[in-house]
């Protein structure tokens, strides 16, 4: 994986949080992809700088995703300029993600 590409799941997986109302934790976030925690901050400082949304950094690697900002909507619903910022398609209907559950 590049930093790009988990930056464009992390943000897919946000949408899709943001859109039930919800921010995002690390521990939620965790317990979902598998990532170590600096993979997962990789990504969220490559959102955060690029401004696509609004994230706290806590001691211990912790993180916050309180919103995304317009920018990052537009680009999560625009295919064209998804694939051309994060290289890779979505389709918002059916996300699909690079992870999977371990089995307990």
């Amino acid at each position: 994986m590049t930093i790009q590409k988990d930056a464009g799941e992390l943000l897919a997986y946000a949408y899709n949080k943001y859109n039930e109302g919800n921010g995002i934790n690390n521990t939620e976030f965790e317990e979902e992809s598998k990532w170590e925690k600096q993979r997962i901050r990789n990504a969220l400082t490559y959102l955060r700088d690029k401004g696509l949304v609004k994230a706290t950094f806590f001691l211990g690697g912790n993180f916050y995703i309180e919103r995304l900002y317009p920018t990052g909507i537009d680009i999560i619903e625009n295919q064209e300029i998804f694939k051309d910022t994060f290289g890779f398609t979505i389709n918002l209907g059916v996300l699909q993600f690079s992870w999977q559950k371990r089995e307990e």
